[in-house]
């Protein structure tokens, strides 16, 4: 009885290790935390993702409104986040309604994580090009010179953030039975961001011809 007892709590110990999620490396960098794929990552913990993101995006926004000054720095500094956001609502409901008809193996957690992690990218990457971007805005002689590196700017970090969200949904949908159909949606769902993300900029940022 006793060498029964203890098997089945063997058993039951090794199922908990099992199934526990697993820890995250100590040495992992802070910046690196919030790109990270975390599968068992809690409501909570997208949401800090998601938010840590989009202030780190903001210092891109505080650089490219140096150029004007004044007002110009507040309405910058909250319209870069504010059109990474707009830009990721737009896409995320139309991807996952038609990733859902090509019956593609993934669920609205899934798709958030992706998401999330869209957004820290686009995030960390436009912090760690804040202060070349206020140097060129500041030093450039005319506003098209200006706009150009913006413009740089914006392409960069939110192409690698996109990049970064269609191959977790390509990896993802590759599972479901029309793999190929999910893809070819994946990549459309690419370009029809990219174009969703140069309109909404374009509205948004005083320094890219939008509302002041």
């Amino acid at each position: 009885m006793t060498m029964t007892t203890t098997v089945l709590n063997d058993h039951i110990d090794a199922a908990r290790i099992e199934h526990r999620p697993a820890a995250r490396d100590s040495d992992t960098g802070w910046a690196a935390s919030l790109v990270l794929e975390a599968p068992h990552d809690s409501l909570r913990e997208l949401i800090r993702r998601g938010t840590s993101g989009l202030c780190l995006s903001a210092l891109y926004g505080l650089a490219i409104g140096a150029r004007q000054g004044g007002t110009a720095l507040l309405v910058h500094t909250t319209g870069v986040p504010l059109g990474l956001a707009l830009v990721t609502l737009a896409g995320a409901p139309s991807l996952f309604v038609f990733l859902s008809m090509c019956r593609a193996p993934i669920d609205g957690r899934v798709l958030a994580g992706a998401m999330v992690r869209g957004i820290a990218s686009a995030g960390v990457v436009l912090a760690g090009l804040a202060p070349a971007a206020a140097l060129f805005v500041v030093s450039s002689e005319t506003p098209q010179a200006a706009k150009l590196a913006v413009l740089l700017g914006l392409l960069l970090g939110g192409g690698i953030a996109l990049v970064r969200t269609t191959w977790d949904v390509l990896r993802a949908a590759a599972r479901g039975p029309l793999a190929a159909f999910a893809a070819g949606l994946a990549i459309g769902f690419a370009l029809f961001t990219m174009a969703v993300g140069i309109r909404v900029f374009g509205a948004v940022l005083p320094i890219l011809g939008g509302a002041s």
